[in-house]
């Protein structure tokens, strides 16, 4: 062999490897330098599980609390118990006081009236494993209180009990204040300590308004006083129902428990003639709550409640409450309870078919779309978008709660997760529902300066590209990677998942590799594509004759092809190609034809494929 042909031979050879390798580079995930720490130090997995370091630190909350609806003071002591798991020594403890976003002096990306700026969170007395803390120990920024000077060992555990007070908003609701002059959900109400974890350590992104929570698990008993008028619901099991409740009332809370029927628990005319409480000039309500990550509770004068009764586990033969409560001048709310249902039942029986987690779950008309622990807040919509609200609400129960990822710092996770099951429970909830949702936040948003990878922090979202990024998007890419592993291969990896991460803090590479390893396919490819870079969707077609259709990816964003074919006689052809046809890297794809003469049109796309430019989706015989 010659020089010259060895040379060549050697450099194709050399060519091959190095597109090779870079291929196969091309499939691991870009991780961000900031997790690599938690690989190394082994507490996370390239598998996407939990390593055998793994930990994650937690907190006992004993809250005894007193609510007065007239004036809306929140006056509370909190008793903490906080176990650091972890190997660190802790010279700090970070809490939260998310009441604080109504402090005239704390930051916010949202509205607040003028009315509800308040001087925030009291903090009256606060004392550290027994002693008395001197307030030069800690410091307050908005909703940060830093507790400085600690020592905490690893396994050590330490003990807060704080006293503290805070007048709840009357106005300026998010995601907790007053509903109306006899409603209130209350949530974030008291002092908590941060998440320290094994990526960031402490979470000090301060709560500003959109950006949303992230919390450490824990056992929660909270005793609730409120004046006698006013019932109570909340996260955990009510302890004490006997000594609140009249007996026709209680015997229909206790026949809700199993009762697959609407149950009546709280009517019109019990709220009437004062025919719900025993009597009291106030009431105590003892609730119990374990390994949740956040306590909830709202209280009204004079809502309604139904319930309705779902087997969530067959094999124990376990049960899941829903409860609707809500004005009952509201009737646009009377289907909720059977939408709440019905979402509890899919869960459990057919996405992700997991038993439900929890013994309740209470929809309580309020002024906001918001899911805490157990509790949903919804406002009173009417027709698909109801459904659509209460299947998303409902379905958080299982993330960000049950599965407990860090919705302030990447939200897409539980976000996408919550809006992907408006997808697919919405025609089961209700068959009239259209099969189509509104994609324009993507299709006006994508390709534009102020788009941005799904992956970008949640803090980092703005404008138009916001709902796209952080809800609409992830929501459409675990669609269509349902539909090209198939329901019953997705539902394996997302089960996969859930077992592997229930009850701790995954990241989002956790979650893209345990898809990978629970459905046995390598899905990096699209996890890149879609989550990762910032690519515009479009297909188009791009030629057309008897024979084949040619779709060609404008866009480097990768989106299945639907194509619908409509002949002279009438009849119509539907084709598809799922997200597959485009993993090697293809920008043109040939579809043949049925061989039957007469084609009239052709439209690409269906209601959940985005497309930033759909005057290129539809083809018309000019000659028919």
């Amino acid at each position: 062999m010659s020089n010259y042909k060895f040379y060549s031979f050697f450099s194709t050879i050399y060519l091959i490897f190095i597109f090779a390798t870079e291929l196969s580079a091309q499939t691991l995930l870009p991780l961000a330098t900031n997790f690599k720490p938690a690989y190394s130090k082994q507490t996370r997995s390239n598998e996407g599980l939990p390593g055998k370091n793994y930990w994650q630190n937690s907190g006992d909350y004993d809250i005894r609390l007193k609510f007065d609806p007239i004036g809306r003071v929140v006056e509370g002591k909190v008793n903490i118990k906080y176990f650091n798991n972890s190997p660190d020594t802790l010279k700090q403890i970070v809490f939260k006081l998310y009441p604080n976003l109504y402090q005239a002096q704390a930051m916010r990306n949202v509205h607040i009236s003028p009315d509800d700026l308040t001087a925030g969170v009291e903090i009256k007395k606060m004392e550290l494993n027994a002693s008395l803390l001197d307030k030069k120990k800690y410091a307050i920024r908005g909703t940060n209180m830093f507790v400085k000077s600690l020592r905490v060992l690893p396994g050590d555990t330490t003990c807060f009990d704080i006293e503290y007070q805070y007048t709840l908003n009357k106005g300026s609701f998010m995601r907790t204040g007053q509903v109306d002059s006899g409603a209130f959900m209350i949530a974030y109400f008291f002092p908590r300590i941060a998440v320290y974890d094994d990526i960031d350590g402490w979470n000090e992104y301060p709560y500003i308004g959109k950006e949303e929570f992230y919390n450490d698990y824990g056992n929660f008993k909270v005793d609730i006083e409120v004046p006698k008028a006013y019932s109570v619901w909340a996260t955990g099991t009510l302890l004490n129902a006997p000594e609140i409740f009249q007996k026709p009332v209680l015997e229909r809370l206790q026949e809700a428990e199993n009762n697959g029927g609407v149950i009546e628990v709280i009517t019109r005319a019990d709220l009437d003639n004062n025919l719900i409480f025993k009597e009291r000039k106030s009431r105590i309500w003892h609730f119990e709550a374990k390994e949740v990550s956040d306590f909830a509770f709202s209280v009204s004068n004079h809502y309604v409640w139904k319930a309705k009764s779902i087997m969530t586990d067959p094999k124990t033969r376990r049960h899941t409450r829903v409860d609707a409560v809500y004005n009952p001048d509201h009737t646009n709310f009377d289907p909720v309870v059977g939408y709440a249902a019905k979402t509890v039942d899919l869960i459990s029986s057919y996405l992700p078919a997991v038993p439900f987690p929890y013994p309740h779950i209470t929809i309580f008309e309020g002024l906001d779309a918001m899911e805490y622990p157990m509790m949903v807040n919804d406002l009173p919509f009417e027709g698909d978008e109801a459904v659509e609200l209460t299947a998303h609400e409902v379905f958080h129960t299982m993330f960000p709660f049950y599965v407990g990822s860090n919705e302030t710092k990447y939200s897409f996770i539980d976000e996408g997760l919550a809006t992907f099951s408006e997808f697919t429970f919405g025609p089961l909830i209700n068959p009239d529902m259209a099969d189509h949702y509104d994609l324009s936040a993507i299709n006006v948003s994508a390709g534009t300066d102020h788009d941005v990878p799904v992956m970008t922090p949640t803090q980092q979202l703005y404008g138009n590209a916001r709902f796209s990024n952080k809800d609409l998007k992830p929501a459409l890419g675990l669609r269509y990677v349902r539909e090209m592993l198939g329901e019953e291969k997705f539902n394996v990896a997302l089960r996969y998942y859930i077992s592997r991460w229930a009850g701790k803090h995954p990241s989002p590479y956790d979650f893209f590799n345990c898809m990978n390893q629970g459905s046995g396919v390598n899905l990096n490819w699209f996890w890149i594509n879609w989550f990762f870079e910032k690519n515009t969707p479009d297909l188009s077609i791009s030629r057309i004759n008897k024979k084949l259709i040619t779709v060609q990816r404008t866009g480097a964003g990768m989106v299945p092809v639907h194509l619908k074919i409509t002949y002279a006689d009438g009849t119509v052809r539907n084709i598809t190609k799922n997200i597959g046809c485009w993993q090697s890297g293809l920008r043109n794809i040939d579809i043949p034809l049925p061989s039957k003469p007469g084609m009239i049109k052709v439209v690409l796309g269906d209601g959940f494929d985005a497309d930033t430019d759909v005057s290129n989706n539809t083809w018309t015989n000019k000659m028919k």
